[in-house]
C-alpha cells in the first residue's frame, strides 16, 4: 500500500533543499551598487536601466533592480530612490590649474567701472605675491563706459605695488607702471602675434596675446605645492558638479607630471585628457624623447594646444573683414603659418592631436587650410578646432572632408550675444555659434566651458547648447535659436562625443558594460525636464571608477 503521506512529505523536502540551495548560493561580490533609479546608459540603442554593479572601476552589469540585486551584493549600495543617473560627464576644453590658481587672485568680474576695479583692488592688498598683486576678469563690455581702460588710476593709487590685471577672455592683460618697470618692458619692444597698446608714444598698460608674455614671465610662479592646493580645490568644485573628465587646454611638462603624481597616489580622483602647451619643452620631451603619447587609467597625454588668434572681446580674433566697430581692426593671427605646419606634420607623423584655437572666420580658414594640408584626406586622426566661433559658409565643408571635429563652448555664445553683434554687425554675426551646424559635418560635436573664462556647471553648458540662453535664461527668446542642438545631442556632446573627441569612446562616455563606472547623478530628468527647472538641476552623487567621490 503507498503511503500518500511520506510521499508528500519527501516532495516537500526536496523543494524545501532546492529553494535552501538556491537562497544559500553566494551573490558575486562587487564594489558599488547603485539601484532603484533610471539610468540613462547613453548606448547606441539609448537604453535605460534601474540598477548597475561596478567591479574593479569597470561596469561589470545593468539591468532591472531584482537582476542585479539577486545575483550582486556590495557594501557599497546607493539606493537612488528614483533619481537619474547619466554617463559622468566631460568637459572638452577648461583651465583646471587655472581655475584653481585663480583662488589666490582678487577677482574683480563683478565691477562695474574701472574704479570699482580699483575698489577691489584696494580691499584684497593682503592677496599680495612677492610685491606683485593679480586680478583677474575684467571685462569692459560688462562696463556702463565701454571704453579700453588704460592704467593712469593704477598708477595713482598703487606706486609701489606690481600689478596685473587679466582680462575675462585671458587674452588682454593691464599692468601698472611699476609692473611695466619691474619686467623691464621697453618702448619700442614690437611680439610677433600681439601688441603693447601705445597712444601717443606712451604705453598705456594694455598688453594683447603674445605681448602678456612680457609681463607674465617676470611674476614669481607658483611651487609645487602651491599647484597641488589649486588642483585639488579645483577638484571639489568640479566633482560637485557631476565632471569625471576633463579636457584641459595648455598644460606644461611639469603640471601634467604633477596631475599624474596626485593621480597615482589617488588625491586627485578626476580624469584628465591633457592638452600639452605649444612650446619648447613640451615638443622636446613629449615628441623627441617619449615620441608617442602618455596614457594612464586616469591620464591621457596625446595632443596640442596650438593659439592662432585671440578673442573678438579684446578684438583680437582675426576676420576676413575688418571689426564693425573698429573700421581698421582686423585682428590678428598669433602662428606663422609655416612653422605652425611644420609643428603639425610632426605630431602627425608621431600620432599626436592637434587641437587649435580658432576664433574669427579668417583664423577658421586659415586653421582648416592648414589641416587639411597635412591631413591631406579622410582620416581617424581626430583633430579638433576649439571654439570654432565664426566660419564663413565657404569654409564649413573641411569639417566633413577631413574628419576633423569642433570643440564648442555654448556659454559663449550666451555670454557674447549682447555685445558680439556690435563687433560683427547683425549680418556677419549669423555665421558664428554655428554649433548645429557644425554638428551636421560630421554628426559629431565635443561640447566644454572654457571655464575659468565662463562658469564650469555643465548643466549651463546643455541649457546654453539646447536653449540658447544663459544662466539668467537670457535672451528671453534665446539667441539664434536655429542653432540650437537637441537635448540628445546636448547630452552626447558632455559624454560620448566628448569621449570620442578625446579616443576613450571605449572606455568611458556612456554606462556599458566593460567601461569604466563613471556616472553623475540628478535630481532632474534633464532629457524631458521643463526648461524653467533645468537650471535648478543639483547633482546628489558623483561616481569615478565606481567610487562615490561627491555626495549632495
Amino acid at each position: 500500500m503507498i503511503n500518500l503521506k511520506n510521499i508528500q512529505l519527501s516532495r516537500i523536502a526536496v523543494i524545501f533543499t532546492i529553494f535552501f540551495l538556491v537562497a544559500c548560493k553566494e551573490k558575486i561580490e562587487v564594489d558599488f551598487i547603485s539601484h532603484n533609479g533610471t539610468i540613462f546608459s547613453m548606448d547606441d540603442n539609448y537604453n535605460i536601466y534601474e540598477a548597475i554593479a561596478i567591479k574593479n572601476g569597470k561596469i561589470l552589469a545593468l539591468g532591472k533592480n531584482d537582476q542585479i540585486l539577486n545575483k550582486y551584493s556590495s557594501i557599497e549600495t546607493i539606493d537612488l530612490k528614483g533619481l537619474f543617473a547619466y554617463p559622468g560627464f566631460i568637459d572638452a576644453h577648461c583651465h583646471f590649474l587655472a581655475y584653481g590658481l585663480q583662488q589666490g587672485m582678487v577677482d574683480v568680474s563683478g565691477a562695474n567701472s574701472f574704479q570699482e576695479t580699483i575698489d577691489i583692488l584696494q580691499k584684497n592688498i593682503d592677496k599680495q605675491n612677492k610685491n606683485w598683486l593679480i586680478g583677474y576678469g575684467w571685462d569692459q563690455n560688462q562696463w556702463k563706459d565701454k571704453n579700453w581702460p588704460n592704467n593712469k588710476l593704477l598708477n595713482e593709487h598703487f606706486k609701489d605695488l606690481n600689478i596685473v590685471l587679466h582680462r575675462i577672455d585671458g587674452h588682454v592683460i593691464m599692468a601698472n607702471e611699476m609692473a611695466i618697470k619691474t619686467a623691464e618692458v621697453a618702448l619700442d619692444t614690437t611680439i610677433e602675434g600681439g601688441y603693447i597698446e601705445k597712444i601717443d608714444e606712451k604705453i598705456t598698460g594694455l598688453f594683447v596675446d603674445n605681448a602678456m608674455n612680457l609681463i607674465l614671465e617676470k611674476i614669481p610662479t607658483p611651487d609645487e605645492s602651491s599647484k597641488k592646493k589649486a588642483l585639488l580645490k579645483s577638484q571639489e568644485d568640479c566633482l560637485s558638479l557631476g565632471l569625471t573628465t576633463l579636457d584641459i587646454a595648455g598644460l606644461n611638462k611639469e603640471d601634467v607630471e604633477l596631475i599624474d603624481k596626485l593621480q597615482r597616489s589617488k588625491e586627485l580622483k578626476i580624469k584628465v585628457f591633457a592638452m600639452l602647451s605649444d612650446n619648447e619643452n613640451n615638443f622636446r620631451y613629449y615628441l623627441d624623447t617619449l615620441a608617442e603619447p602618455y596614457k594612464t587609467n586616469k591620464l591621457n597625454v596625446r595632443s596640442f594646444k596650438f593659439f592662432a588668434d585671440g578673442s573678438l572681446g579684446s578684438r583680437g580674433a582675426c576676420l576676413l573683414k575688418p571689426y564693425s566697430d573698429q573700421k581698421k581692426t582686423y585682428g590678428m593671427l598669433l602662428q606663422n603659418q609655416k612653422v605652425y605646419e611644420e609643428k603639425l606634420a610632426k605630431i602627425k607623423e608621431l600620432g599626436f592631436q592637434a587641437c587649435t584655437h580658432a576664433i574669427g572666420d579668417s583664423t577658421n580658414r586659415t586653421v582648416l587650410k592648414s589641416y587639411a594640408k597635412i591631413l591631406e584626406s579622410s582620416n581617424d586622426l581626430r583633430w579638433r578646432v576649439e571654439h570654432v566661433q565664426c566660419i564663413h559658409p565657404d569654409d564649413i565643408n573641411y569639417f566633413s572632408q577631413y574628419n576633423i571635429i569642433p570643440s564648442v563652448q555654448p556659454t559663449h555664445a550666451t555670454s557674447d550675444y549682447s555685445w558680439a553683434a556690435l563687433r560683427l554687425g547683425e549680418k556677419r554675426l549669423k555665421e558664428c555659434y554655428q554649433y548645429q551646424t557644425l554638428l551636421e559635418q560630421n554628426f559629431l560635436i565635443a561640447l566644454g566651458t572654457d571655464f575659468p573664462v565662463e562658469k564650469i556647471n555643465p548643466i549651463y553648458t546643455f541649457y546654453a547648447a539646447v536653449f540658447r540662453k544663459n544662466n539668467l535664461g537670457k535672451p528671453l527668446s534665446g539667441f539664434q535659436k536655429n542653432e540650437a542642438l537637441s537635448r540628445i545631442n546636448a547630452l552626447k556632446g558632455m559624454t560620448i562625443w566628448a569621449a570620442l573627441a578625446n579616443f576613450e569612446e571605449s572606455e568611458k562616455g556612456s554606462l556599458e558594460i566593460g567601461k569604466s563606472g563613471d556616472m553623475v547623478v540628478l535630481n532632474t530628468e534633464i532629457l524631458s525636464q521643463q526648461e524653467n527647472d533645468i537650471l535648478n538641476t543639483k547633482v546628489i552623487y558623483t561616481i569615478i571608477d565606481g567610487e562615490n567621490v561627491y555626495n549632495y
